[in-house]
């Protein structure tokens, strides 16, 4: 946590100079881009903490802390040519490795020939949902953060692969899709004595996308098949007590070396409404045991105001026994108001009532028995790009 400070300073100073637009070198060739989110939350649970998503090892505890939704992004983008050009992107946030650490997120080049057709090839960002690829980005979307009902579980940070995206124009409507195939590495922690690598060695999938006025709807399939390494105190205690092999007993119980995703999502935005919905089934290697999550979020933009009202929930249906804690039942309901001070700086808060009737991996720090509780978080937010 020493980075966290630094973090913050450079937050602060990113604020200052922030309201200025991005940067643009040699003829517009090359553009400097950033954003970033400086974060509060304060929670009232005593018995667990909350985090933004698994790859997190620590939650915020009873009390305010600035570690969960605190990030800072820098961009860099060249034009080549008029057809191919190069994004790549680095981002400081708390994550896997326990601290603020800087990383890789997108290094890509593509190649767009026309408007029709577009090819990506390099570290690209996890393209599932709607708003998959701006989840880290605070100030393009209304909320403190991306529901972590539905995007704290089996996320995958970004690909490194390739993908092709074709579109066509269908009288006033847009129909475009993309296909996708690469690889990834993930730590998901599933409690605090237990962590899982994931070495995704085969990432595949696409999704179709239809836009029509105000309308936006996608529907996707993604299979994910990894090599899953478990560590922390229960494997070892697996090992010891059992004399067994911790990962392939801790593989068949999670069933993470495959992974299945159903993805269907559609947004409205016209004059000052703006409604998102999102849904995924993740069906875990056996096919008996799957995830649901998805949420509904409706906004009203009233000059430089937003409030905003949002539901999510996810739960896992199981029809074996729970030996490991790992399944999730849970239910968020949120109210905000966003506040844009210019158009490059918004201010946020955030009211959420959590239902954990199971914790799973969502939570850090959990007493013993911890379930059917209700939890409530109060979060402050500072978006800015630049």
């Amino acid at each position: 946590m020493k980075s966290l400070p630094i973090l913050l300073m450079a937050l602060l100073l990113a604020c200052s100079a922030g309201a200025q637009a991005q940067t643009r070198l040699l003829d517009d060739r090359v553009t400097l881009s950033g954003f970033g989110t400086l974060g509060l939350i304060h929670s009232d649970q005593d018995r667990a903490d909350f985090v933004r998503d698994t790859g997190q090892p620590k939650g915020a505890e009873k009390g305010w802390s600035a570690r969960t939704d605190t990030r800072l992004g820098l961009q860099a983008s060249v034009r080549l040519t008029d057809e191919l050009d190069t994004v790549v992107q680095g981002m400081s946030q708390y994550h896997s490795s326990g601290d603020f650490s800087p990383e890789l997120m997108l290094a890509f080049v593509r190649y767009a020939p026309d408007p029709g057709f577009q090819l990506r090839v390099g570290r690209l960002g996890w393209d599932v949902d709607l708003i998959s690829e701006s989840r880290y980005v605070g100030f393009a979307y209304p909320w403190i953060r991306p529901p972590v009902d539905h995007f704290g579980v089996l996320q995958l940070t970004y690909i490194d692969g390739a993908d092709v995206t074709f579109t066509r124009p269908v009288g006033d409507d847009l129909v475009w899709a993309r296909l996708v195939a690469g690889r990834s590495d993930s730590r998901f922690f599933m409690s605090d004595a237990l962590e899982a690598d994931f070495d995704a060695h085969n990432v595949l999938g696409g999704h179709l996308n239809y836009e029509t006025g105000p309308w936006r709807f996608r529907a996707g399939y993604t299979r994910v098949r990894s090599e899953v390494s478990f560590s922390g105190g229960d494997a070892d205690l697996i090992d010891q007590m059992f004399n067994i092999d911790a990962n392939r007993y801790l593989n068949y119980l999670t069933g993470f070396d495959e992974l299945q995703v159903y993805s269907l999502g559609a947004a409205y935005s016209s004059g000052p409404l703006q409604l998102q919905a999102i849904w995924n089934r993740d069906i875990l290697a056996d096919g008996d045991t799957w995830l649901d999550t998805g949420f509904v979020s409706a906004a009203w933009r009233m000059d430089r105001w937003t409030p905003y009202a949002m539901a999510s929930g996810t739960r896992t249906h199981d029809s074996r026994e729970d030996p490991i804690g790992s399944n999730i039942e849970q239910n968020t309901w949120s109210l905000g108001l966003r506040y844009d001070v210019t158009t490059h700086l918004a201010l946020k808060a955030q009211f959420d009532r959590i239902h954990t009737r199971s914790p799973g991996l969502l939570w850090r720090g959990i007493d013993d028995g911890w379930k059917d509780d209700q939890s409530n978080l109060v979060s402050l937010g500072l978006d800015f790009i630049f």
